[in-house]
């Protein structure tokens, strides 16, 4: 049987009121003369598998609801959407319910566009890939990376070799304390709610670019340790600032992207991402519900899927833990990090300036498979991305995780990118084998790895039945999104003509692990 593990994009559980009963399904065969791909039978098991296991997991403060599609070879897609898309944040009982055309925040799926703008603008003759940053954005890279601004080519920020510290992930962490820490961008960002509008711009005074350039990661840092009232010393979480020399490694940072965005304004005609995506890729594609915010205004249009964490809720929380960055707290419940207390927050409405070009487009199910649908044909299955692969640091010796020119590889045969911001978790992937494309939303993000709600279950389909749970596992050993898919390969083996296809493509049985923490 065959078991995918996709990018961990946090807890996939769900509110048991808003769960029950309450779905939105769209299936189309191929063509009014075309049998659909699967039977009635495996679309009624799709959807059991969804249902069962968003209740399997549920819990008081989980996620409101989802949004899954899935496209196979020749046919329109199959669309499933259950649980809300809005709640009230009080009691978690729903106000609207989840439908599948709703849009919805992409959060690092945005990188898949941005990448695809840099590589149509070079095809256009006005960037150079092989050129440095300093080439394009004199001033940008100062202090502890002014020695390679010089050597950091835009082709190692479209695959994260830079070496570049990451500005969105690298206080949202263990960090503590008060004083020169409070000027991080992740804390103000997340203390403020979200509501400060970044102004995007390359001089000295650009507070992710200063961050960037500045930020003296600390050797050691002392946190409660939550049973006798003492303290642990953590060794170096936040690694060095670079992490290392441009292209000798890969590590996922915001900061390419970033500077990507800046890159895309200085050398395009409009000067503008949000023109330049419009131009190159959502007109082209018709892609009617896909955008970049370019104002503090969220949504023009009220029918979205509202975002929630368990994350800052209340803010005399922050006080009484001596100013704790982003609320987490240590648990001797839990013996780890544990963020919030039990309810949700709506994040629906931050400023998305703070993300930009590193996840702040809007989108919905259907542009998402459209435009990676379009990106694996021309570039993946065209063979234009060979050569461009870039190894990353496995978790173990049977993973092959690989980025190139914002797509993610993994173990040679699952393409596409995962998101993970403020209120959303999101998954688009092509499983190269059986050229399958799986898209996975949910409207509530973990905050850490040992969030009591993100427990996964492996869902796997029995020889006997088209579904059947097993038992819960610790937490954080598959990622709930994961777990969704994996069921739906695991009904999907078991239908007669999906089995053909599988067959013929000689599929062998594996397990992709959790690559989730090379993503942040």
């Amino acid at each position: 049987m065959i078991l995918i593990k996709l990018f961990a994009l946090s807890s996939l559980i769900i509110l048991a009121l808003s769960a029950g009963g309450c779905s939105d399904s769209t299936y189309i065969s191929g063509s009014s003369g075309t049998e659909p791909p699967i039977a009635q039978k495996t679309e009624v098991s799709l959807k059991k598998t969804i249902d069962d296991y968003m209740t399997y997991v549920g819990t008081p403060s989980g996620v409101p609801g989802t949004i899954v599609a899935v496209k196979m070879n020749g046919y329109q897609p199959w669309y499933y959407a259950t649980g809300s898309a809005e709640i009230n944040v009080a009691d978690g009982t729903q106000k609207v319910a989840m439908k599948a055309a709703l849009p919805f925040r992409i959060a690092s799926i945005t990188k898949m566009f941005i990448a695809q703008t840099v590589i149509m603008l070079a095809q256009e003759g006005k960037i150079d890939l092989t050129k440095s940053v300093d080439y394009y954005l004199p001033g940008a890279l100062t202090d502890r990376n002014a020695d390679n601004a010089s050597k950091i080519t835009i082709n190692m920020l479209l695959n994260h070799t830079s070496g570049l510290y990451s500005y969105v992930t690298s206080d949202a962490g263990l960090l503590r304390g008060t004083g020169p820490t409070h000027d991080l961008p992740m804390y103000r960002f997340v203390t403020g709610l979200g509501q400060a509008h970044w102004i995007h711009s390359f001089s000295p005074q650009d507070d992710v670019l200063k961050f960037a350039n500045t930020f003296s990661p600390p050797a050691s840092i002392v946190v409660p340790n939550g049973f006798d009232s003492g303290t642990s010393e953590v060794g170096n979480p936040f690694l060095t600032n670079p992490y290392f020399a441009p292209g000798t490694d890969l590590h996922y940072s915001n900061t390419n992207y970033y500077l990507l965005g800046l890159l895309i304004e200085k050398v395009s005609d409009s000067h503008d991402v949000a023109t330049e995506i419009k131009r190159l890729i959502t007109d082209p594609l018709g892609l009617s519900d896909t955008y970049l915010p370019t104002t503090s205004n969220t949504f023009t249009n009220p029918a979205h899927v509202h975002g929630y964490a368990d994350y800052f809720n209340n803010q005399s929380y922050l006080t009484a833990m001596d100013d704790a960055l982003l609320k987490f707290h240590w648990a001797a419940a839990t013996s780890g990090w544990e963020n919030g207390d039990g309810k949700l927050e709506d994040f629906t409405d931050i400023d998305p300036s703070f993300t930009w070009t590193t996840g702040g487009i809007i989108s919905s199910a259907k542009d998402l498979l459209t435009f990676s649908e379009f990106i694996m044909k021309t570039r993946v299955q065209s063979g234009q991305e060979a050569g461009k692969w870039i190894l990353g640091a496995p978790l173990d010796v049977s993973t092959s995780f690989q980025y190139g020119r914002g797509i993610a590889r993994i173990n040679d045969v699952m393409f596409g990118h995962g998101g993970q911001f403020a209120g959303y978790n999101v998954a688009v992937y092509w499983y190269a084998p059986l050229d399958i494309y799986f898209l996975v939303m949910t409207n509530k993000y973990s905050y850490t790895d040992n969030d009591p709600n993100n427990i996964g279950g492996t869902i796997v389909a029995g020889a006997d039945t088209l579904y059947k749970p097993v038992a819960k596992t610790s937490a954080s050993t598959e990622d709930p999104n994961t777990a969704i898919i994996n069921g739906l390969l695991g009904v999907l083996e078991q239908d007669p003509g999906v089995a053909k296809t599988m067959k013929k493509a000689m599929v062998a049985p594996f397990r992709l692990p959790d690559v989730s923490s090379l993503m942040r």
